[in-house]
């Protein structure tokens, strides 16, 4: 018990590595005796006996075992796996066996400078685990516990005071990385080349905005070990970053939503927190690392910069559309130190930058996209998660004082603050936002001189 919980408290501490595309044996091995079955509860700690009594499948020069997790309820979950007990040779994977979707391989260097790390989330009822190791070597358990994802406090996202005198902004970023990541927002590319049958973001669904996007693209549209592809944000670090500055400083964007490939599956998981990391995994092309590293020079090494979407709303409505996708946000670790992270970095780092300087950029944030989803799915859950990101932008574009939204402040919102004041009338929710000048969670005779203010400037 007191492991479990020493394990829960030390979550966000950990770190895990970029997972690269590997295909689970048991897709095309045929299996002749049957699978080892434990039931097992949650959360829960495995002893070193878990692989005892299991018979492995010979192939090549491996032994390939599998053992099977019975749950009693599909429940998100993850697995802690130790560097300590990982052997040099072992390759794991878990799939689930009701969408036939898998998280791995893991291997040794999947734990880079850590001493555990947690894998992607599952939501099944059935997780078979498939562990290869070379055949001399007598197999470990690699699994260290399972346990529930732990939803943490998000901070305060900054939302500045929007700037009366200056022209508000309509672009809203998209920015994809390997299939269907890409695919899922192709439809908003102006690039006639990479989207032949015409830019759909222009005041997209007449809710006011212009959505843009910019992706790499690859020899193979439906690739699996994808490489660096050419274009626009390659899977680069130098390139990525190079495009990524020149991409935001043309455009301007008012808010940012960056997405690539995460695990083999049906996930939409939104990551929560991004790291300013010195360590990072080599990409395709000398040099292998970001440079300078860590990129960000304006803050420590490890500084964490965490998501402003509205993660809860986009969950709630993935879950609700019928799409047959596991939406999760992901509180548990960074997002990858791979290319995905630096990208997901940049997001949160040019917002932060405009809220230095006064200059809207309301809501930045990641997106892994499961590597299963078809390009119409993804295509959909990425409209949806736009959706939700406008409605914030939205809110944030209403003209601050404008108590009563007839287009105009005048006295009559300053009457309005007034009877709210004295208490003769109750601004309800959206009006009290509007009558929050100053963002103080309270209307007082502060909002009233700042009213007062915007109104003589006027």
């Amino acid at each position: 018990m007191l492991r479990s919980i020493f394990i829960l408290f030390t979550l966000c501490m950990m770190q895990a590595q970029e997972i690269p595309y590997g295909l689970p044996r048991y897709f095309n091995i045929e299996l002749n005796e049957p699978i080892k079955k434990i039931t097992t509860d949650i959360p829960n700690v495995f002893d070193t006996s878990l692989f005892d009594q299991t018979n492995p499948v010979a192939e090549a020069d491996n032994d390939i075992y599998y053992l099977e997790f019975e749950l009693d309820r599909g429940e998100p979950i993850h697995f802690i796996l130790l560097d300590s007990i990982f052997h040099k040779s072992s390759t794991l994977y878990f799939i689930d066996l009701n969408n036939n979707g898998w998280v791995g391989p893991y291997t040794k260097n999947s734990f880079l400078n850590n001493s555990q790390i947690i894998t992607g989330q599952m939501k099944t009822k059935n997780i078979l685990i498939e562990l290869s190791i070379s055949r001399s070597t007598t197999p470990k358990n690699h699994l260290s516990s399972i346990i529930h994802p732990k939803k943490m406090k998000v901070p305060d996202s900054k939302i500045i005071r929007r700037n009366i005198y200056r022209e508000p902004n309509n672009k809203i970023l998209l920015t994809g990385y390997w299939p269907p990541s890409n695919e899922a927002i192709r439809p908003f590319s102006q690039n006639h080349l990479l989207n032949p049958e015409g830019w759909i973001g222009g005041n997209w669904e007449n809710r006011g905005f212009d959505i843009v996007s910019y992706f790499p693209i690859f020899t193979d549209p439906d690739c699996q070990s994808c490489g660096q592809g050419y274009g626009d944000l390659e899977v680069d670090y130098q390139d990525t970053s190079e495009d990524w500055w020149n991409i935001v400083d043309s455009i301007n964007p008012i808010a940012i939503i960056t997405f690539s490939r995460g695990y083999i599956d049906y996930s939409w998981e939104l990551e929560w927190q991004y790291f300013n990391y010195f360590y990072w995994t080599a990409d395709f092309t000398e040099p292998f690392y970001p440079t300078p590293t860590p990129p960000d020079s304006t803050v420590p090494t490890n500084t964490r910069r965490y998501s402003s979407l509205p993660m809860d709303s986009i969950v709630s409505k993935i879950e609700s559309s019928g799409l047959g996708l596991t939406p999760y946000i992901d509180y548990t670790q960074g997002a990858g130190m791979y290319l995905s992270e630096f990208m997901g970095y940049h997001g949160v780092w040019h917002k932060a930058k405009m809220d230095s300087v006064n200059i809207p950029c309301v809501v930045a944030g990641h997106v892994h996209v499961g590597g299963l989803i078809d390009w119409d799915t993804v295509r959909q859950a990425a409209e949806i998660t736009l959706r939700e990101v406008i409605k914030v932008v939205d809110e944030y574009q209403r003209l601050p004082g404008d108590i009563d939204q007839d287009g105009v402040i005048s006295v009559y919102d300053m009457l309005a603050i007034i009877d709210h004041i004295i208490g003769v009338t109750e601004l309800e929710q959206d009006q009290f936002n509007r009558a929050d000048i100053n963002f103080d969670t309270y209307i007082d005779v502060f909002d009233l001189l700042l009213l007062s203010n915007i109104i003589l400037d006027w």
